[in-house]
């Protein structure tokens, strides 16, 4: 079959006028990739919303692009490049400056490109909370077109089309894992558990309610270690020390297992909220080990118990990379926040994890005190190095195709001079 003929195709099955972005590379889908496809120059854009996430999303695609195409070129263009430093890339930045104030959470007609540099191919990655308008990203990069520019979500992200949709479920192309080699912590002795989770109102009501949870869970399931510790984060102490019917709740749910009940805080201060002089029990909290460097914070993970309960897409796929590709050894607990059920719940389908279908059960039960998870299947479905380097390898040989050849040339302009699907099908009909 003739290149034509592939095109109408795939024109008619596209269902939506975006559909037609997408033709670039399932031209090319399950093609073999040549060495003369591999080379190319890559603009990888990040403008990240709060936190380090979305960072590590765009530097975790940046490691892969540069094991899977070394003759590449791949440059990270942001406005926070410092953000990168601190965890050690050492890309050549592209800077975007930003027409406002601010550097985070902006939208791309806001930003300026200064350095005079030609990208053959650009993914903006990941695309946060928004739908992606290449018309404002032309602000930016005015050669910049639907052939030659792609799109990363968050996990599951809510604002389709993606090129490159991550996350869970069908469609996906799964979570961005890696195989690391930490360092052994020596900040904290085992046993201990861990807690990383975001404090209310940020992340609705329930984020002490979700603490409670796992802390009764953990003292049913671990009392039998008659010292031990669990790591928190700051907001909690604070909790613990300015609320005294928070306080009173975590004296309710563990006195029943620790006699003793005492908490480090950040200024490494200790102070006992239960003392009991016969039995010696006692379960410490710990607030002032948090926060650390990652690869510090990856190996606390690791070395906790089996049990550990996290916030974000992003800690979950760091715990599920702490056993270099293998199954990990934990269940993860998981605080859902307000804007990402859907991780949560094709988390539940695919591993499965009843306990996932709801906040009020996510973050550990007494129920679930024998629950076990099946990471086996789940790494097979959904490992982004096996089914987004397949994406990429297509993305890669339509770059390449698209030089030079007059067809695929006549159908951008098409689809980029079409406002309708019906209209541009009937216009790419005539090229023949």
């Amino acid at each position: 079959m003739d290149l034509f003929h592939e095109i109408m195709n795939l024109i008619n099955k596209c269902k939506y006028y975006e559909d037609l972005y997408d033709i670039i590379w399932k031209l090319f889908e399950n093609k073999d990739i040549k060495p003369v496809h591999k080379k190319c120059n890559i603009g990888l854009f990040n403008i990240p919303c709060g936190g380090f996430g979305d960072i590590i999303v765009c530097k975790t695609l940046y490691d892969y692009l540069k094991k899977w195409y070394p003759q590449s070129t791949i440059s990270i263009c942001t406005t926070t490049p410092e953000k990168f430093k601190q965890l050690g890339v050492d890309s050549s930045f592209v800077k975007l400056y930003s027409k406002t104030d601010n550097n985070e959470c902006l939208d791309y007609d806001q930003c300026i490109l200064k350095k005079k540099i030609k990208f053959d191919c650009m993914v903006i990655v990941p695309i946060i909370n928004k739908i992606f308008n290449i018309n404002q990203f032309k602000k930016c990069i005015p050669y910049s077109n639907v052939f030659n520019t792609f799109t990363m979500s968050e996990y599951n992200g809510e604002f389709p089309p993606y090129t490159l949709p991550i996350g869970v479920g069908e469609g996906h192309l799964g979570i961005l894992l890696n195989d690391f080699k930490i360092k052994q912590q020596t900040l904290i002795k085992k046993p201990y558990a861990m807690v990383y989770i975001q404090p209310s109102p940020e992340w609705g009501i329930h984020s002490k309610y979700c603490f409670l949870s796992y802390l009764e869970m953990i003292c049913k399931k671990y009392n039998h270690h008659r010292k031990f510790q669990v790591i928190i984060p700051q907001w909690i102490s604070n909790e613990i020390e300015y609320n005294p019917q928070f306080t009173s709740k975590i004296r309710k749910i563990v006195k029943e297992y620790y006699k003793h009940i005492k908490i480090i805080y950040p200024d490494t201060s200790e102070v006992y909220l239960l003392q009991d002089d016969i039995d010696k029990s006692c379960l410490t909290f710990r607030s002032d080990l948090l926060p650390q460097q990652r690869n510090i914070f990856i190996s606390l993970m690791k070395d906790s118990v089996k049990d550990i309960l996290v916030t974000g897409d992003q800690s979950i796929t760091d715990i599920i990379s702490c056993y270099g590709g293998k199954a990990p050894q934990k269940i993860i607990w998981y605080q859902i926040a307000p804007w990402k059920h859907g991780f949560a719940y094709y988390l539940y389908k695919e591993l499965p994890n009843k306990h996932y279908k709801s906040f009020h059960t996510s973050c550990g039960t007494l129920q679930s005190i024998d629950l076990s998870q099946n990471w086996k299947e789940f790494f097979k479905n959904y490992d982004f190095r096996i089914h987004g380097k397949k994406r990429m390898d297509s993305i890669m040989i339509g770059i390449h195709t698209l030089k030079n050849h007059k067809l695929l040339n006549d159908l951008l302009y098409i689809i980029e001079h079409s406002r309708y699907l019906e209209t541009a099908q009937k216009k790419i009909k005539l090229l023949k």
